[in-house]
């Protein structure tokens, strides 16, 4: 139903004036655009109802004539929240049902303007005469009036009461950076103290892992010897006197305890895990097995293992309650690319959902649960208070933003006194380099642009690429010249591809803001509008032109029993690549007659399909990433997967494709510093064929938190 033209729709500190259409926020008025503000008119004339994306964009675009009007919508919505002080993971009134559309969430209630009736002499002076049925309302009337004043003021005092209860937020008073050795932190395995030392993780470019400890107050970070082939700090005693340290391939370590003190490492049974942590006891270990989904509880010695519960997803970072009675941990969703903090009693019963979220810990006394967030992709903290106070029971707390950019943070520890959060810091830069095969040495390219991603056109004249971190999608002359940015906010840029003729630029991109779904897009070489090749349909990525430039390769992100996909670009029809159930990452050859791909399962296999005979053939060896055709046909480059352990590491290989026989072209060890990209180290290629490399030049150390937790 239409609003009333005289209507005030108020929700929260907010009020809508229908009729001068003003937003006020506690009386002020607020300056809020066209399109968010009808959308906002919609969700309040419908609260709590789901109000679909078409019927939005009937709304906003009635003469159907904006084909980007997903990122439009997006962006009307995102400013609306903005306006609102709303949260899209978060949210107090807008939430949004992934791939359907929005819902207002917050009671809403309106406010129609009355004439107000009065008793007076009529016109000739004469006396209202009141007979019993009216004096009986009136009567009636005065009570209720009463009443509502008693109440109001019962109301008043009580909410005075919560008010002076109501603790201020927790907040960052200030920032000590601890280390400043420029080395890679490991960033999925957890911080940990004894109250004198920190202990961590470092991972260097030639893939050896070092766990290193420096003073609580900041200095020298100093290596632990330890004889453990590529050790990663997994947890440590409550006394801090021992280690549960994994060792060998990441996903599938062997456990060890290992004392602080020097000395050997003593292995927990046969135990193999992908994650693990300690009992709050110390006297079990919890872990998750090889398949990444079954939980399990196991003694020191690596006797009587006993599943706790299976997830539908991948769990990690397990963390015990001060108390010991429940686990939280995360869970990752690859499919959604979503996290999600998880908690179940100890005994692995009650499993539920608690907040979106990643790798939280709680503060010693229990009152907040510290943990991160990844939004607009950056990550920040955040603190969930966990105590429940008088006359606030029920109530459901709200986490509090304790960081916002521009360093991400992620890992926190709270300190054993409450009075810091420690959390590795970490600025986002690099730096693209080529190897000169002739010298053997990398040297800097491409002008000093932060960027990856980066594509040549047919005749190696133009480059596009996406900046970094903020991926927004660019093309140049190689030699710099003539500079155009092409996408914008939301959409969040990787590995773009010129069309044969140099005319679009076909790339893949997810909006940085929402639920992170992969989608293919097209533009203009020129400028434009970007247009999704696909829409309403996700997980679309690793998009390549064949050499007609009438069709179109792509896959979904590593996840299994999924198909590689070809798209006819004129009649949108779509067929799959046959025998490609559980690839991904397809690359066509420059003559289109065959396709390299890879396997899902790790570790990575390189195979090659030749379109005449529909037949995949497997390259020798294992762990392969980021494979790149030779611009004549004749090689595939690709990168030796980092994981694969030992004295192993990174390196760049290529296969020839006539016979399969695989040599060294560099080991990434020599690079000086780690690589990096959104999808992992990115991999490419120049119009010679060296190889390019997006050299990661931010900063990651770690930092002391200051907080204020009230």
């Amino acid at each position: 139903m239409p609003p009333h033209k005289d209507s005030v729709y108020r929700f929260g500190v907010f009020e809508f004036d229908v009729r001068n259409l003003e937003l006020r926020k506690s009386g002020v008025k607020l300056k809020l655009q066209d399109q968010p503000r009808q959308v906002l008119v919609r969700l309040l004339e419908r609260p709590r109802e789901l109000v679909s994306r078409e019927e939005l964009r009937s709304l906003l675009w009635p003469e159907d004539t904006f084909v980007g009007f997903e990122t439009g919508l997006n962006t009307a919505v995102k400013r609306l929240r903005e306006t609102l002080g709303d949260s899209a993971d978060h949210p107090t009134f807008i939430e949004t049902i992934p791939r359907r559309g929005y819902k207002f969430i917050a009671p809403v209630s309106t406010r129609e303007d009355v004439v107000e009736a009065s008793l007076s002499p009529d016109a000739k002076g004469h006396r209202i005469i009141w007979n019993p049925s009216t004096l009986a309302s009136y009567k009636v009337l005065r009570w209720r009036l009463v009443l509502l004043v008693v109440s109001a003021i019962f109301i008043v005092l009580i909410s005075g009461k919560v008010w002076f209860q109501r603790p201020l937020p927790p907040r960052v008073l200030g920032f000590t950076q601890l280390t400043h050795d420029g080395q890679l932190k490991w960033w999925s395995n957890p911080l940990a103290s004894d109250g004198s030392r920190i202990y961590f993780t470092e991972r260097l470019p030639d893939q050896r892992t070092l766990i290193l400890q420096v003073p609580l107050k900041g200095g020298e970070v100093v290596p632990l010897p330890l004889s453990l082939d590529r050790p990663i700090m997994l947890d440590l005693s409550r006394d801090g006197s021992e280690l549960l340290v994994g060792a060998g391939d990441d996903g599938h370590s062997s456990l060890w305890i290992q004392p602080v003190t020097g000395g050997s490492a003593r292995r927990v049974g046969t135990i193999v895990a992908a994650d693990a942590r300690l009992a709050a006891d110390g006297t079990r270990i919890i872990y998750t097995g090889t398949n990444f989904h079954d939980v399990y509880s196991v003694n020191l010695d690596g006797s009587s293992p006993r599943r706790l519960f299976t997830v539908d997803g991948l769990p990690n970072s397990f963390q015990f309650s001060p108390d010991g009675r429940r686990i939280r941990f995360t869970k990752f969703d690859p499919v959604a690319d979503r996290m999600t903090i998880m908690e179940a009693a100890a005994d692995g019963t009650g499993l539920h959902e608690v907040q979106p979220g990643a790798w939280g810990r709680w503060t010693s006394d229990a009152r907040f649960f510290i943990f991160q967030t990844r939004h607009a992709d950056r990550l920040d903290l955040w603190a969930l208070r966990e105590e429940k106070r008088f006359l606030l029971r029920n109530t459901v707390e709200q986490p509090v933003h304790l960081t916002a950019g521009p360093m991400d943070f992620f890992q926190p520890l709270p300190s054993k006194d409450g009075k810091q959060i420690f959390a590795v810091g970490k600025t986002k830069q690099a730096e693209v380099i080529r190897y000169d095969a002739h010298t053997g040495q990398f040297v800097p390219y491409f002008f000093g642009i932060s960027a990856e991603g980066l594509a040549f056109s047919r005749d190696g004249q133009w480059v596009t690429y996406a900046s970094y971190p903020d991926g927004m999608l660019w093309r140049c002359k190689v030699d710099g010249t003539e500079r155009l940015q092409l996408t914008f906010p939301p959409l969040h840029v990787v590995l773009p591809r010129w069309s044969p003729d140099g005319r679009q630029i076909a790339f893949n991109a997810f909006v940085a803001d929402a639920d992170r779904k992969w989608g293919i897009y097209l533009i203009s070489s020129n400028g434009g509008t970007a247009q999704p090749i696909l829409p309403g349909r996700g997980d679309q990525v690793d998009v390549n032109w064949f050499p007609d430039g009438k069709s179109i390769i792509f896959g979904s992100p590593g996840l299994a029993n999924t198909p590689i996909y070809t798209l006819d670009l004129h009649t949108k029809s779509v067929s799959s690549l046959s025998g490609a159930n559980g690839l991904f990452a397809p690359r066509i050859s420059p003559d289109g007659r065959q396709v390299v791909a890879l396997t899902s399962a790790r570790p990575f296999r390189l195979m090659l399909f030749d379109i005449s005979t529909e037949k995949w053939t497997e390259v020798p060896g294992s762990g392969y990433g980021y494979p790149s055709w030779s611009r004549d046909g004749k090689y595939v480059y690709f990168r030796e997967a980092e994981y694969l352990g030992g004295d192993n590491p990174s390196r760049i290989l290529r296969v020839r494709v006539r016979d399969r026989h695989v040599e060294n072209v560099v080991e990434e060890k020599n690079v000086g510093r780690m690589t990096t990209g959104t999808i992992g180290p990115w991999l490419g290629l120049a119009p010679d064929d060296s190889p390019l490399f997006a050299r990661d030049i931010g900063t990651q150390e770690i930092y002391a938190l200051d907080v204020d937790l009230p």
